[in-house]
């Protein structure tokens, strides 16, 4: 509990020097507000995940939370980018954004700590059988990507292509939650499902959302109702009663534990933007994604020493900046 306490101080001590040199929010929503939010997010993920490898007890379900706070802002992105630019290169920047650093984090990563099979690595990166534990995001965020194209690429109409995401969801919730579902955490895929459409959603009606969001009264229906919807049903599924659901009908709790407290949180952040002005978020939200990738084999430095704390964060943040680098470069050179 010492060495998780240390983690925690360390991470506010660098927040609280991002102040030093303010990022600039312009509005709600913008990209930086969403890249200062994805940074908050990769943060809550590493700080749970180091949490339960240090014996802290149910604090996983927190990181829950930072994922659905990066598919809504990635469903956000998405969206803002098609009415912008259409579908010109989609795939090819969700190839190099996505595929080509998660190619070659599980490349590295697989070899370092000496896990590497041929078949493990080609199942792992067709997305088909993770490789750790962490690594069903990547198949999960590009099945998102496909239907968001899919739908984008054959109705126009904006009130069927939200019926059509709603329900496309909704059949790959009952899937997931039917045939899909690992015994050991059934919840994992099932409870982000609405994610990834609120996103949309948000980008689709920003500006209904901040009429709705210039009373008081909603500002706190939407935070403290979030926060305290989310810990209620972390709760109730927590409760051996409910565990012994059919997955679909604990999986239909489940999707109350995470998503209400990620609104909260975008909402909080509307309220008091100062909070997120911290560049030290900015930066990490630039590479939130690489974190991801390279903490999955990282945390296996987390021990309860204050020595294996520092080394975790420090070779974490360093390799994912190594390779945001890295594609960041190789994308530059064959645009040219």
């Amino acid at each position: 509990m010492k060495c998780f306490a240390i983690l925690t101080l360390l991470i506010f001590i660098l927040y609280i020097i991002g102040f030093s040199k303010r990022t600039t929010i312009a509005a709600w929503m913008d990209k930086n507000f969403t890249t200062a939010i994805k940074g908050f997010s990769i943060l809550t993920i590493v700080w749970a995940h180091s949490g339960a490898r240090l014996g802290v007890g149910g604090i996983q379900f927190i990181a829950g939370i930072g994922v659905s706070l990066f598919l809504i802002c990635s469903g956000y992105g998405l969206e803002m980018s098609y009415q912008k630019n259409g579908l010109k290169g989609f795939w090819k920047k969700r190839v190099w954004g996505v595929c080509i650093p998660f190619w070659i984090a599980e490349w590295i990563g697989l070899i370092v700590t000496q896990s590497f099979s041929f078949r493990k690595y080609v199942l792992d990166t067709l997305f088909l059988k993770p490789a750790t534990g962490y690594g069903w995001f990547m198949g999960y965020i590009v099945v998102c990507y496909f239907i968001f194209f899919v739908i984008k690429q054959f109705i126009s109409n904006k009130k069927i292509s939200i019926v059509t995401l709603c329900g496309i969801f909704l059949a790959w919730f009952v899937l997931e939650s039917v045939f899909f579902a690992n015994p050991d955490m059934p919840f994992l895929k099932a409870r982000q499902m609405l994610a990834f459409p609120c996103g949309i959603l948000i980008a689709q009606y920003k500006r209904d959302i901040e009429q709705i969001l210039t009373k008081t009264r909603s500002i706190l229906i939407f935070v403290c109702g979030g926060g305290i919807i989310c810990i209620l049903f972390m709760a109730v599924t927590q409760m051996e009663a409910v565990k012994q659901f059919p997955y679909l009908l604990s999986n239909i709790l489940a999707l109350l534990t995470c998503i209400p407290m990620a609104i909260g949180i975008l909402v909080f952040g509307k309220v008091f933007c100062g909070l997120i002005e911290s560049n030290m978020l900015l930066a990490v939200g630039s590479i939130s994604y690489e974190i991801y990738l390279v903490h999955a084999f990282t945390l296996n430095i987390v021990k309860d020493d204050v020595s294996n704390i520092i080394l975790f964060l420090s070779v974490t943040v360093t390799i994912a900046i190594l390779l945001h680098q890295l594609v960041r470069m190789k994308y530059k050179l064959i645009k040219k």
